[in-house]
């Protein structure tokens, strides 16, 4: 059943640990970015994005952003397969770091930053595309976007963390409870 509803996807307090149960996934790590590449394994994968319908949920292990040409756009569709609730994610630690705060190589496009750049295949420098993010607004929304993504998902079959899967941790974030 393509394009079925899987699941509660965004909440007003998002768990830092979602369980789940998807039964079979297609798992899509380290985006960074990279639009072209996303959209490519995408069409490889059966998915139809404009109208969010796939042959099996989609879930995304962090890395989202950075480093690539247009992490904005890989945010806006990642957004609009989740809403459509066919896909689900977690942080990864470019994502933490925008929600931290932390100021790191690849991460200029969320602060226009002018001497940050992406490095292409040839490994020439290159502006990023996302340009267009400049206002506060923007920003925020970004921001509250990636404060629905928990850090784990697990399901009965497949537990889905970006790296460290630690019971120490793990229970610290149990502890936590939620994103706020």
């Amino acid at each position: 059943d393509q394009g079925r509803h899987h699941g509660a996807v965004m909440a007003a307090a998002t768990p830092l640990i979602a369980e789940l149960d998807l039964g079979p996934v297609d798992v899509i790590g380290d985006v960074h970015g990279e639009i072209d590449a996303l959209r490519q394994l995408l069409a490889r994968l059966g998915v139809d994005s404009e109208r969010a319908k796939v042959q099996r949920p989609l879930v995304f292990v962090g890395d989202l952003v950075d480093r690539g040409p247009d992490s904005v756009a890989v945010l806006e569709l990642v957004r609009h397969l989740m809403q459509n609730g066919v896909a689900h994610a977690v942080l990864g630690n470019h994502e933490f770091n925008l929600l931290v705060g932390e100021r790191r190589e690849g991460n200029g496009w969320f602060r226009d930053d002018d001497e940050d750049h992406w490095t292409d295949d040839d490994n020439v420098r290159r502006p990023f595309i996302s340009r267009h993010l400049k206002s506060e607004t923007e920003r925020a929304a970004i921001l509250d976007f990636l404060r629905t993504l928990p850090f784990v998902i697990q399901t009965p079959e497949l537990r889905v963390v970006h790296a460290a899967w630690q019971p120490t941790a793990l229970d610290w974030l149990r502890e936590q409870g939620s994103i706020e």
